[in-house]
C-alpha cells in the first residue's frame, strides 16, 4: 500500500472505528471520495476492529457477569445497603439503597458504572465528584458520595427522586400548552445553572427528568457528564441517547459544549409541544428535527398555536450546525418566556409588522377598550337611527291598523257598505267585514297582520264559528312563530293554546299536541298561569287521541298550577269541564256528569249568559244522553237553545253541534223523523259555511248512517258510513280512534247483510287499534269485541264467539247503554244458534224490558225488540204467541223504511194462517 493511501486509511480508520459496523460504509463515503481508500479502510476495519470488538464483547460479558455476581440486593457498599434494582442498561445499574450504619435514616440511588478503575481513573473520578457535588439546585438531583467497590467498579451515590418521567407525566395529566412550557422553563433554568458551574449534561431526555408529586421537575445523571474544564482534551462524550444527541456527538467530529445541551433541549421541547416522539436515531445526524406543528396529531388542541414562533424556537435550538443554535440555554429560555408574554422571539427575526402584531397581542385590553368606546359611540348613533326608523315604521303600522279598523267598520255600516239598511249589525257581520278587509289591505309588517288575524280568529272561535277561526289561525300562527323574538311570549302562547283547543275539538289531536308543546317550550317555570293553560290545551289534544292516562296527567298538572297561581273559579271550572270531556271519550259518563255539575256550581253565581256556562251544559247534555237520561238531556237542550242565539248568533257552529246532539237523542228515543230533519239541518250548515270536508261533517255522516240503519235502509246507511270513513282517513290518517269507530259500525252492518269478508277485515283493524290505545273496559273496545262475536256466530265459529262474549262479560257492568244492549242481543243470537230457545227467550225478554224502561212501551225500539222476541217464539214453535207479539208491534214500526227487514219480518209473522210461523227463518 502506498504511503499516501496508508495515511488516509489510518486517518479514516481512527474516525469511524468506534461507530457500529453498519454505519462504516456510509460514514466513509461521507468523509472520502476515493473508492480504493474506502475499500482498504473497510478491509482494515473488518480485519482488526471486528476481532477487537469480539474480544471486547467477551470481556464485557465477563465483567457484566462478575458485576452481577458481585453485587445485588442485600449487599453493602460502604454505609449503604442495596435494596432493589431500579434500572439496568448500558450505563450500568441503579439500585435503591438505605443507610445501614445506624447514624441516620436516608434513601439514596446508587449507580454502578460499567468497567473497572485504575488508580489514575479513580483519581479523576474523585475530582469530578467534587465539582458535581457542588451542584446544589432544587431541580438537579444531588450527588452525595461516590467511589469504587472493593472489586474496582466505580459508583455514585445520588439523591433518590420519586416521580414520573417528563413525557409520561404530561400525557397522564393531559397538561396544556402553557403548563408544558412552564415545565420547560424550569428545566432550562436548572441546566443553565449547571452550565454556569461548567458542567454539561450531554444526555438530556425525558427519562432523565422526573416530575415529583408537587409538579416540580428534577434532572438526573449529571454525574456522568464531562466538565467544561476538560474540554481541552481530545475526549468525546462517552455516553448519549441518539434520539436527543446533537449531530456533532453522533459524528464524533466535535467536542461537546453548551450548545449540545441546547440541541437536546430543543428536541425535548419539540416532543413536549407536539406530543409525538421525534423518532431520531444514529443515522439522523444530518436530518432536520421536524417542526412541532407538522409532528402534532390532528387532534392536538393547540396545534394551530405551534405554527410560527414555537416552530422557529425549536428549529433554532435544533439547528444542525452548533453556531446556528442558541448560544446558551438561557437564550432559549428567554425566547420561550417571550412567547408566553406575547413578545417578539429572537428565533423568528420578524420585521415591523411582526413586532407590531405582538405589541397588539400584549396590549389587547387597551385596544379592546378603545374599540369598545368606538363601538359604543357607533352603537349609540346606530340606535338613534334605528329608533328613528322604528318610530317611522310604528307610525306607518299605526296608520295601517287605524285604516283597517275604520274600513272594517265602514264595511259593516249599512249606509256605507253592502249590508241591508235595516236591522242590527251583528258581531259576525263586523268580523266578516274585517276578515275581508284584512286580505285586501297591503301591510308594512306581516307580523302585525298575523296578530290581527289571530285576534279575529279568537273572536270567531268565541261566537262558535270554528271553521272561520281555523282558517285565520292557519294563516297567522306560522308567521307569528317565524317572527317570534322571545319578547312577545305572553301574546303568542295564548294564540297557540286557542288554536290547539280548536284542533282538539275537531279531533285533530296530533296537530293540537304539537302546538301545545310548542307553547310549553316557550314558557319559563315561573309563568304559572300560561303554563296551566298550556297543559289544559295539551290535555285536550291527548284526549282527542284517546291517550287518556297522559291526558289525565296533563289536566292534573294544569289544576295544580292554577292552585299555585291562585287562579279564580272560572279557571278551575274550565279544568273540571275539560277533564269531564276526557271522561266522556273514555266512556265514564257518570264521572263526566259529576265533574260537569261541579263546574256548573262554580260558574252559576256569575250567571248563565256566558259561553263557559253554555259549553259546560252542552257537555252535561252529552253525558246525560249517553246514560240514557233523555228527559234530563232534553231539559238541558231547551235551556241551551234559549241561550244559543244571544251568545253565538243564528248561524254558529254551536247551533250545528246542539242540533247534532238533539238528533241523536231523538233517534235513541225512537223519533226517527225529527232526528233526520235535525241531521239534514246540521249537514246543510257545514256545507253552507264552506266546511264540507271537516271532522264535523264526518261525525254527522256517521250519525246519519246509524239513523238509516235503524230505519232499515241498509244501502243508504252503508253509503253514508263509507263517506264518513273516507273523510276521516283523509283528515286524520288510517290508524286513529275516529276511524276505528266507523269501521266497527260499517262492519256490523255489512255482517248483517252477509258481507262477512270485508266485515272481518274492518273488525280486525279496529280491534287491533283499540287494544293498543284504550283500556279493556272502554265502550268502543267492548262494542268491537261484540261485533267480532257476531262475525264468529255468522261463520259458525262458536268457540271464538264464546270467547269474545266472555271477554265483554268480564268487564260488565259499564256506564254505556249501548254495550249492555249489544251484549244481550249477541247472547240471544248465540243461544238461538245453539237451539237453547228457553234461554234465548229469557235473554230477549231482558232486552225488551230494558228498551221499554228506557224508551217506553210504545217506542219504535221496544217494538223492534218485541218483533225479535216474536221471531224466537216462532222458531221454537210458539206460533200463536209470535203472531200476537208481531201484531202488537206493527203500529209502532211505521217509521221504518219500506224495505226494512224488521218490518218485513213483522208483517210476515202477523199474517193469517200457519205460514207466518213456518216461514220465520233464523237468517
Amino acid at each position: 500500500m502506498e504511503q499516501d493511501n496508508w495515511q488516509q486509511v489510518r486517518q479514516l480508520f481512527d474516525l469511524v472505528c468506534d461507530l457500529p459496523a453498519e454505519h462504516w460504509e456510509a460514514r466513509l463515503n461521507h468523509l472520502s471520495n476515493d473508492a480504493q481508500v474506502i475499500a482498504q479502510t473497510l478491509r482494515l476495519l473488518q480485519a482488526q476492529t471486528l476481532e477487537l470488538g469480539a474480544v471486547r464483547e467477551q470481556i464485557g460479558r465477563l465483567i457484566s457477569q462478575v458485576d452481577q455476581a458481585e453485587l445485588g440486593p442485600g449487599d453493602r457498599i460502604g454505609p449503604w445497603q442495596l435494596q432493589q434494582c431500579l434500572a439496568r442498561g448500558g450505563m450500568g445499574m441503579v439500585f435503591l439503597a438505605q443507610r445501614a450504619d445506624g447514624m441516620y435514616q436516608q434513601q439514596v440511588a446508587i449507580k454502578l458504572l460499567p468497567g473497572m478503575c485504575d488508580e489514575r481513573a479513580a483519581a479523576g473520578l474523585v475530582a469530578e465528584r467534587r465539582i458535581l457535588a457542588s451542584l446544589q439546585h432544587p431541580q438537579i438531583a444531588r450527588l452525595y458520595d461516590g467511589g469504587t467497590t472493593p472489586a474496582g467498579q466505580p459508583y455514585l451515590v445520588m439523591e433518590y427522586i420519586q416521580g414520573q418521567p417528563l413525557d409520561q407525566w404530561c400525557e397522564d395529566r393531559r397538561l396544556g400548552l402553557d403548563q408544558r412550557l412552564q415545565l420547560m422553563l424550569v428545566i432550562c433554568q436548572a441546566v443553565q445553572e449547571a452550565h454556569a458551574r461548567l458542567v454539561l449534561h450531554c444526555d438530556i431526555k425525558p427519562a432523565n427528568i422526573l416530575i415529583r408529586e408537587d409538579g416540580q421537575p428534577v434532572l438526573l445523571d449529571f454525574g456522568v457528564a464531562h466538565l467544561l474544564e476538560g474540554a481541552g482534551s481530545a475526549e468525546r462524550m462517552a455516553c448519549c441517547t441518539p434520539a436527543y444527541a446533537a449531530p456533532e456527538l453522533l459524528q464524533g467530529q466535535h467536542l461537546a459544549d453548551t450548545r449540545s445541551d441546547v440541541f437536546s433541549l430543543g428536541v425535548l421541547l419539540g416532543e413536549l409541544l407536539s406530543g409525538v416522539a421525534s423518532g431520531r436515531g444514529l443515522d439522523s445526524w444530518a436530518s432536520d428535527v421536524p417542526a412541532p406543528s407538522q409532528q402534532a396529531a390532528a387532534s392536538c388542541r393547540w396545534r394551530a398555536q405551534l405554527r410560527g414562533d414555537l416552530d422557529a424556537i425549536v428549529a433554532r435550538a435544533c439547528a444542525l450546525e452548533p453556531d446556528q443554535r442558541y448560544p446558551s440555554v438561557a437564550a432559549l429560555g428567554r425566547d420561550l418566556e417571550a412567547w408566553r408574554q406575547r413578545r417578539p422571539v429572537s428565533a423568528r427575526g420578524g420585521g415591523m409588522f411582526y413586532r407590531g402584531q405582538r405589541w397588539l397581542q400584549r396590549n389587547w385590553k387597551w385596544w379592546l377598550l378603545l374599540l369598545g368606546l368606538v363601538a359604543l359611540v357607533a352603537g349609540f348613533v346606530w340606535q338613534l337611527e334605528q329608533q328613528r326608523q322604528r318610530a317611522q315604521q310604528q307610525a306607518r303600522i299605526a296608520e295601517e291598523v287605524s285604516r283597517f279598523l275604520v274600513d272594517a267598520f265602514d264595511a259593516a255600516n249599512p249606509r256605507k257598505g253592502s249590508l241591508p239598511s235595516y236591522g242590527q249589525i251583528t258581531a259576525r257581520q263586523v268580523l266578516d267585514a274585517s276578515a275581508q278587509r284584512m286580505q285586501q289591505q297591503t301591510w308594512t309588517d306581516v307580523a302585525v297582520k298575523a296578530r290581527l288575524q289571530a285576534t279575529l280568529a279568537q273572536a270567531y272561535q268565541n261566537i262558535g264559528l270554528g271553521s272561520q277561526a281555523a282558517e285565520l289561525y292557519e294563516q297567522a300562527v306560522p308567521v307569528l312563530l317565524e317572527h317570534d323574538d322571545g319578547r312577545n311570549t305572553e301574546a303568542l302562547v295564548p294564540v297557540l293554546n286557542e288554536y290547539a283547543t280548536l284542533l282538539a275539538n275537531k279531533q285533530q289531536g296530533e296537530r293540537a299536541e304539537g302546538l301545545a308543546r310548542q307553547a310549553l317550550a316557550l314558557l319559563g317555570s315561573e309563568q304559572l298561569l300560561l303554563r296551566a293553560r298550556s297543559y289544559n290545551s295539551l290535555g285536550l289534544a291527548l284526549s282527542a287521541q284517546r291517550r287518556f292516562d297522559a291526558s289525565s296527567q296533563a289536566f292534573a298538572t294544569a289544576m295544580a298550577l292554577h292552585q299555585r297561581n291562585g287562579s279564580g273559579v272560572l279557571s278551575i271550572a274550565m279544568i273540571l269541564q275539560n277533564t269531564a270531556l276526557m271522561e266522556l271519550e273514555r266512556g265514564d259518563y257518570a264521572r263526566a256528569a259529576s265533574l260537569l255539575q261541579q263546574a256548573g256550581a262554580l260558574r252559576l253565581p256569575l250567571g248563565k249568559q256566558t259561553s263557559e256556562w253554555w259549553g259546560g251544559q252542552y257537555l252535561l247534555l252529552r253525558a246525560m244522553a249517553a246514560q240514557g237520561r233523555y228527559d234530563d238531556a232534553l231539559a238541558i237542550a231547551q235551556e241551551l237553545d234559549v241561550l244559543l242565539e244571544p251568545l253565538y248568533g243564528p248561524h254558529s257552529d254551536r247551533r250545528a253541534e246542539l242540533d247534532n246532539e238533539l238528533a241523536g237523542i231523538l233517534q235513541d228515543s225512537g223519533r226517527y223523523g225529527p232526528a233526520a230533519e235535525r241531521y239534514a239541518r246540521v249537514l246543510a250548515h257545514y256545507t253552507r259555511m264552506g266546511d264540507g270536508q271537516s271532522m264535523d261533517v264526518a261525525r254527522t255522516l256517521n250519525n246519519m248512517a246509524t239513523l238509516q240503519q235503524a230505519q232499515g235502509d241498509w244501502n243508504q246507511a252503508i253509503s253514508l258510513y263509507r263517506q264518513s270513513l273516507q273523510l276521516r282517513r283523509a283528515l286524520l290518517g288510517p290508524q286513529v280512534p275516529q276511524v276505528w269507530q266507523v269501521e266497527t259500525n260499517l262492519a256490523r252492518l255489512l255482517l248483517a247483510r252477509g258481507d262477512r269478508q270485508e266485515a272481518a277485515s274492518l273488525l280486525e283493524n279496529a280491534a287491533s287499534g283499540w287494544r293498543q290505545r284504550v283500556p279493556a273496559d272502554h265502550p268502543q273496545r267492548l262494542l268491537t269485541a261484540l261485533a267480532q262475536a257476531q262475525h264468529a256466530l255468522a261463520t259458525g265459529n262458536m268457540s271464538a264467539a264464546t270467547a269474545y262474549i266472555g271477554q265483554v262479560a268480564g268487564q260488565l257492568p259499564v256506564d254505556d247503554l249501548r254495550v249492555e244492549r249489544r251484549y244481550l242481543e249477541t247472547v240471544a243470537r248465540q243461544q238461538q244458534l245453539m237451539g237453547d230457545w228457553s234461554a234465548a227467550v229469557g235473554t230477549q225478554t231482558k232486552l225488551l224490558d230494558l228498551y221499554t224502561a228506557q224508551n217506553g212501551a210504545d217506542s219504535v225500539q221496544a217494538a223492534e225488540q218485541q218483533v225479535a222476541l216474536a221471531l224466537i217464539h216462532a222458531r221454537s214453535g210458539q206460533c200463536a204467541l209470535a203472531r200476537s207479539l208481531a201484531r202488537e208491534a206493527m203500529p209502532h214500526l211505521q217509521q221504518h223504511h219500506a224495505a226494512s227487514r224488521i218490518l218485513q219480518q213483522a208483517r210476515h209473522l202477523a199474517g193469517n194462517g200457519s205460514s207466518g210461523c213456518a216461514g220465520a227463518l233464523l237468517e
